[in-house]
């Protein structure tokens, strides 16, 4: 373990849980820089924090899709805000649940003024979506920066990740002032979460490590 992983992990380590929230005005911690975490259900959202963080409960996993039902805000060293967002494109929750979470990941998006980066979480397996690439749309439009993290890549074969890079990187042409990065992920096997722990450590400074 080199020196910068080691520092990274103890940083995260020390996490707390502050809580879910339903109305965007009653999130605290607005003095912290924030990232936050979205994709479709069962995407991986929970188990990269928990990795992130070096916690195998801080963030719920289920393996039932939809369960984020709420912003779930965890707070890092009393430095940085991680947001686990609700999962989008998982029909079987009533119509009207599903448009209050819509509204309730839309309000947070735009109105959440700490909000410094969105990392977007795409199933390597499954690829990109229509609802994706609208999310992409969406926060180009908010003037948001964001980052892509495929998941779950130890269950495909490198030439089959690098095709969906290639495509990936081919689609972000359409978003040059907003899109950062694309990380590759397993938070089964580690890989990928120390790039990922870098970028979130530094959107909590003014330089990076």
């Amino acid at each position: 373990m080199t020196d910068a992983s080691r520092f990274l992990n103890i940083f995260f380590s020390k996490n707390n849980f502050i809580g879910s929230f339903n109305e965007v005005q009653n999130i605290p911690n607005k003095h912290l820089p924030e990232c936050c975490f979205l994709g479709r259900s069962n995407v991986g959202k929970s188990s990269i924090i928990n990795a992130i963080t070096k916690s195998k409960k801080l963030a719920k996993t289920s393996k039932t899709p939809g369960r984020t039902q709420a912003v779930n805000l965890f707070e890092i060293n009393k430095k940085i805000n991680i947001v686990d967002l609700p999962g989008y494109g998982y029909a079987k929750i009533s119509i009207n649940i599903r448009d209050q979470l819509q509204h309730l990941t839309k309000s947070y998006l735009t109105q959440r003024n700490n909000l410094k980066k969105i990392f977007i979480l795409i199933d390597c397996k499954l690829g990109i979506k229509n609802l994706d690439i609208y999310n992409f749309d969406f926060i180009a439009n908010s003037n948001k920066l964001f980052s892509i993290i495929l998941t779950k890549i130890d269950k495909n074969s490198k030439n089959f990740i690098n095709e969906q890079k290639n495509s990936l990187f081919s689609l972000m042409k359409n978003y040059p002032n907003n899109f950062s990065n694309i990380y590759v992920s397993s938070s089964n096997k580690n890989i990928g979460i120390l790039d990922i722990q870098k970028d979130i450590y530094n959107l909590s400074k003014n330089y990076e490590i």
